[in-house]
């Protein structure tokens, strides 16, 4: 870090993350102890199908038991309580090394879950280039990034999303998908990477998993194109 940046961080010490407490490093540590503590990390029974907690037992939620989404869901963390915040400033507030402490649930969840290991290949879910132009960054493929360091496995940006659709977090679970259908489609690949793509299993990785319209739109992107078996792995699930 250059020295200019060590006097900023000293005048303007960074702050927790979650509850905006000045933490006593220059470096971007993500959260105070007692935030780090309450992070609700996802333990426990969880829906078969979309990974959401089952508090009360069974093997798959309501939703997943109406309409199963085509891919097999898992998450690190429960979205709300810090982990609303520290999402939010992450990718809207140019804290962009939270992707470091945040990458560690990302590994913890995959250490949880071995039904999600058999891929060659991390997708991450792709903003559109304008979004990704403002931000300077992709939230999905640097949590992507993360994983890869632990599991060796490669990052590959696959998809695009050919649209700028609006924000999701507005609108209701229909609309959700109407807003996301089409919005996504494969890279332009040569015809031998087009031949190696074929039958390989990949997990597509995001931040944030609400109603799984993402996911599914992304998932099949990938099966049209020859793909095997998508799974997804997010941060956090949104209850």
């Amino acid at each position: 870090m250059r020295l200019a940046q060590h006097l900023l961080r000293f005048f303007l010490p960074w702050a927790c993350a979650g509850c905006r407490k000045a933490l006593g490093t220059l470096e971007d540590s993500g959260f105070c102890g007692s935030c780090w503590l309450s992070i609700p990390r996802i333990q426990g029974l969880v829906c078969m199908a979309c990974g959401l907690p089952l508090r009360d037992g069974g093997s798959f939620c309501y939703a997943c038991r109406q309409d199963p989404p085509s891919l097999l869901i898992r998450a690190a963390t429960e979205y709300r309580g810090v982990m609303r915040p520290a999402i939010h400033r992450f990718k809207y507030a140019g804290r962009m090394e939270l992707h470091h402490v945040l990458g560690v649930f990302m590994r913890y969840a995959w250490s949880q879950y071995p039904e999600i290991r058999d891929v060659q290949g991390l997708v991450p879910v792709p903003l559109h280039q304008n979004h990704e132009k403002i931000r300077g960054f992709n939230q999905a493929e640097l949590l992507a990034q993360a994983l890869a360091c632990d599991t060796g496995l490669r990052v590959l940006p696959l998809l695009v999303r050919r649209r700028a659709t609006p924000s999701q977090v507005k609108l209701d679970r229909v609309s959700r998908r109407e807003n996301v259908r089409s919005a996504f489609a494969l890279q332009p690949l040569s015809p031998d990477h087009m031949a190696i793509l074929k039958g390989l299993s990949f997990l597509l990785i995001d931040d944030v998993c609400t109603t799984t319209s993402t996911l599914r739109e992304c998932a099949a992107v990938l099966r049209k194109a020859g793909a095997g078996p998508v799974k997804a792995l997010v941060l956090a699930r949104d209850l």
